[in-house]
Formats: structure tokens, sequence, C-alpha cells
């Protein structure tokens, strides 16, 4: 699974500097404030279901076995880190670490700031399940927490 992973990613996907994306999600961040988080969740919520249906129909996963492929994705994409937990029958637990997303921020957030990433992962769980998904993100990166850390419930 991991080749076809590797090879849907490269041929979906388009190279951005790291730095870069920290750097243009700042600027964001600094223009709009955080009244732009559900329009970020909706975008990346958007993509990652795209993201999803293409992992299904490739690959013939779902379930738990779409959530492994997008992780590795994520991963392979250099996006970060991605760790997934089990918490029960409906609800996981994702621990993102070396997060693009944020890398280059200042760790003085007040509040989790990675809305395209838990519409990312809403967006997987909800075709992983076919069922509505609720993302929280309850650590971050930018607030000098470790990792960013997203609580999943599945309905």
């Amino acid at each position: 699974m991991k080749k076809k992973v590797e090879k849907l990613v490269r041929s979906n996907s388009v190279l951005i500097d790291r730095d870069g994306l920290s750097d243009l999600y700042e600027s964001i961040l600094k223009i709009a404030g955080f009244g732009l988080g559900g329009i970020l969740y909706t975008a990346g919520k958007k993509a990652a279901n795209n993201g999803a249906v293409t992992l299904k129909e490739n690959l013939d996963v779902e379930g738990e076995e779409l959530i492994k492929a997008m992780a590795y994705a994520f991963e392979v994409g250099n996006w970060g880190k991605m760790k997934v937990e089990s918490e029960g029958e409906k609800d996981f637990r994702v621990l993102v670490t070396d997060n693009a997303l944020v890398a280059g921020l200042e760790r003085d957030k007040k509040k989790p700031v990675c809305h395209p990433l838990a519409g990312y992962i809403a967006g997987f769980f909800e075709q992983a399940f076919d069922s509505k998904t609720h993302v929280r993100e309850v650590e971050c990166m930018a607030k000098g927490d470790p990792a960013c850390i997203f609580e999943v419930k599945v309905d």
C-alpha cells in the first residue's frame, strides 16, 4: 500500500517550500485573525474529501485502512508526522509533530490555530467512516505545545 500512496501523493501534489507555507499562514492569521477559522476548516475539509476519494478509489480501502493511508500520505507530502490513536469505536486522537503549517510560527499563540488541518482530518474521517465527524484541536505547536493534538469524534 505504501508504494501506491507515494505514487498518488506525487502525482496529485505540488511542491511548496515549508518555510514559505508557514510564512503564508502567519500572514493570513495576522491579517484576518481568528475569525477566519471556519473558512480555513472548510477549505481543509474539502481538500481532504478529494484526497480521501482518490485514495479510496486507487487503494480500495475504507475505515481505519483509509485513515492509515491518510497519515502516510500526510508524511510523504512532507506536511509533518501524523499518528492516529483509537480511543474507542468512534473516538480518536490525532497527534501531529513537525507540522509544516505552523513550523515557522512564533510559539506565542493563545489558542490553537491549525484550522485547515482540523478540517483535513475531519474530511478524511468522514470519508473513511461515511459519517459526520467533529474535530477539535486541543494542543497546538503554535502555543508552545510539543505537538498539535486533535480530538476526533465520529457520529
